[in-house]
C-alpha cells in the first residue's frame, strides 16, 4: 500500500468524534443503507481559454427534492484533474482549485457526520480531491488548522442531509464550499436547486396548484433551471391569461454581485412575495422597485445567496401597461435582472384568491425576553473583527440557548452576512428596531448588511437560537471573493 493509498483508507473511515463534535439526538449502531438520490460528479466543462467545471457536465446542477423527515443521500464524485495545490502557508489565497465539498445552502442539519457518524453531513471542512492528486500537508487524513480539521478523501464521498420532521419548506440551493477556491468553483457553476417539499395540504390552494418554475440567477445571467440539470439561459416565460405560476429564484451568483431585484418585463400582473430565504411569510407582499437609493429596505431584494418565491396572477381580462416613472428610475440605480415573458393565448381558469394570509414559516415566534447579546463585525481587508481566517474557533455557543447578534459593517462596501445550520429572525437595520408588520422582520439565513455612512457602521441586529445540533461550522460574507481571502470566523455549538 503507498503513501496516498493509506490517506485514502484512513480518510475514508470517519467517526464524529474524529471531528470533535456530536449529534444531538438518536444515534443508530448503524446507519441505514445508503441509497444515494444523486449523484453529483464534478466534471470539466470548456476549453483551455475558457475553463469550467460543472455538476455533470450541466448547469445549473439537478434539482434535489426532499420531504421533512426524510435523509437526502448524495454521492459527490470529483473527476477533475489532479493540481496537486491544497498545501499552502496562506489559507487565504487561491489554493486547492480542483479540490471540492458540498454545502445544503440554509439547510438546518447536521454541521459534521449524519446520525451514525458515517457519512457527512453539512461539513465544509471536507476536501474531497481527485483521486491522483497528491497531498503532502495530510499525515493522517487530515490537515491541522487551528480547532477545524480538514477531512482529505479521494475519488467520490458520500453525503446524507438528514431533514428534521418540522425542518421549513422552501427554496434552498446546494454549492461548492471549499475555502480557497469557493468563489471560483461557483461562478464557474458547481451549484444547483434544492426545494424542501411543501407538506401536502400546508399551503393555500392557489399557491399548492400554481405551475412551479425554477429560475436560477447567475454569472451566465438568468436560467430556467430544467430539473434534470441544465436549463434556458435569458428565457422569455410563456404565460396564459388566466394562469398563476410560482417562480423559486436563486441568486447563485459566485462572482461578488451583490444586491439584484427581478424586474418584469410586462407590467398588469399581480407579482406577490410569498417566501424568503425558504421561510414562508405571513403574508404575501406586492413586489415593486422602490428603495433604490438603500436596497436593503426592498423586501424583494436579492443579496448572492438569498432565494424568494414569487406568485404571480395572469388576470382573466390582461392588457399590458407601461412601467411607471419611479420603475424606470429605480432600474437605473439597482442591479435590475429581467424576467422576460410573453402573454398569450385563450385564458384559463386557475384557483386564485384576494386573500393575502400565509400560513408563515413555523418556527417559534420570539417574544420580549432579555437575550444575552454578541456583535460581529465586517472590517476592512475582507476581515471580521479586523482578522482574518485563522482556522480557530472566534465564537462558541450553547446549545438550546438563544441570542441576539448584532452585525456592523464598517465599511463602504455591502457585506453578505451568512451563517449555516441555524437561521436568523431580523429585528433591526442600522440601529432602527423594524416595526412589527414590516415585511422585514422575518426569518432569514442570509442577509446584506447596509454600509457605513458618514462615519458610522451599517448593522443588522437578529435573534437566533442554537438548535439540534453541536459541533464546528462557519459564518462568512456571501461575497464568495470575500470568503475566500478570510473574511469568514468558524463558530462552535457546545454542550451546556
Amino acid at each position: 500500500m503507498n503513501r496516498r493509498q493509506a490517506l485514502l483508507t484512513s480518510a475514508s473511515v470517519l467517526s464524529a468524534a474524529s471531528f470533535g463534535s456530536a449529534l444531538i439526538g438518536p444515534s443508530p449502531a448503524r446507519a441505514q443503507e445508503f441509497a444515494p438520490k444523486y449523484r453529483l460528479d464534478v466534471q470539466e466543462t470548456g476549453s483551455l481559454l475558457n475553463r469550467g467545471m460543472a455538476y455533470n457536465g450541466v448547469f445549473p446542477g439537478p434539482v434535489m427534492r426532499v420531504s421533512p423527515g426524510e435523509a437526502l443521500d448524495i454521492e459527490l464524485v470529483n473527476s477533475l484533474p489532479a493540481k496537486n495545490d491544497d498545501c499552502t502557508d496562506n489559507m487565504n489565497q487561491a489554493h486547492g482549485v480542483n479540490t471540492t465539498n458540498l454545502h445544503p445552502h440554509g439547510l438546518h442539519v447536521s454541521p459534521s457526520f449524519d446520525s451514525s457518524g458515517q457519512y457527512f453531513s453539512d461539513n465544509v471542512f471536507v476536501s474531497l480531491v481527485p483521486q491522483e492528486q497528491v497531498v503532502e500537508c495530510a499525515d493522517d487524513g487530515h490537515s491541522h488548522h487551528g480547532a477545524a480539521d480538514t477531512h482529505y478523501v479521494w475519488g467520490s464521498t458520500q453525503y446524507r442531509f438528514e431533514i428534521p420532521a418540522d425542518h421549513m419548506t422552501g427554496t434552498f440551493w446546494y454549492h461548492a464550499h471549499k475555502h480557497g477556491a469557493t468563489a471560483d468553483q461557483v461562478s464557474q457553476r458547481l451549484a444547483g436547486p434544492l426545494i424542501v417539499e411543501d407538506v401536502p395540504g400546508s399551503m393555500p390552494d392557489y399557491i399548492a396548484e400554481a405551475k412551479e418554475r425554477i429560475l436560477f440567477l447567475s454569472n451566465d445571467g438568468l436560467i430556467e433551471a430544467f430539473e434534470e440539470g441544465g436549463g434556458v439561459t435569458d428565457p422569455t416565460l410563456e404565460l396564459v391569461p388566466g394562469s398563476v405560476e410560482r417562480w423559486r429564484i436563486i441568486n447563485g451568483m459566485g462572482n461578488g454581485q451583490n444586491f439584484q431585484l427581478p424586474r418584469l418585463s410586462l407590467a398588469g400582473l399581480e407579482v406577490y412575495l410569498i417566501a424568503y430565504d425558504g421561510f414562508t411569510l405571513e403574508k404575501r407582499i406586492p413586489v415593486d422597485l422602490k428603495n433604490a437609493d438603500k436596497p436593503w429596505l426592498n423586501p424583494a431584494m436579492l443579496s448572492s445567496g438569498n432565494r424568494l418565491d414569487l406568485i404571480v396572477h395572469v388576470p382573466a381580462d390582461y392588457e399590458e401597461i407601461e412601467n411607471d416613472e419611479e420603475a424606470e428610475n429605480a432600474t437605473r440605480q439597482l442591479r435590475v435582472f429581467d424576467i422576460n415573458m410573453k402573454v398569450s393565448g385563450d385564458p384559463v381558469e386557475m384557483t386564485w384568491s384576494d386573500d393575502d394570509a400565509l400560513p408563515r414559516a413555523g418556527l417559534t415566534p420570539f417574544d420580549d425576553t432579555e437575550l444575552s447579546r454578541r456583535t460581529v463585525a465586517f472590517t476592512r481587508g475582507d476581515t471580521i473583527d479586523g482578522e482574518s481566517f485563522d482556522g480557530d474557533v472566534e465564537q462558541t455557543m450553547t446549545l438550546g440557548t438563544a441570542e441576539e447578534w448584532t452585525v456592523t459593517n464598517e465599511t463602504g462596501m455591502v457585506h453578505v452576512y451568512h451563517i449555516h445550520v441555524n437561521p436568523f429572525f431580523v429585528t433591526h437595520l442600522d440601529g432602527e428596531e423594524l416595526p412589527s408588520d414590516s415585511p422585514l422582520r422575518r426569518w432569514q439565513d442570509t442577509l446584506g448588511v447596509p454600509t457605513a455612512a458618514n462615519g458610522v457602521s451599517g448593522s443588522v441586529t437578529f435573534k437566533t437560537r442554537f438548535e439540534s445540533f453541536t459541533g464546528m461550522f462557519v459564518i462568512h460574507c456571501h461575497v464568495l471573493a470575500h470568503e475566500d481571502r478570510g473574511m469568514m470566523q468558524i463558530v462552535e455549538v457546545v454542550d451546556g
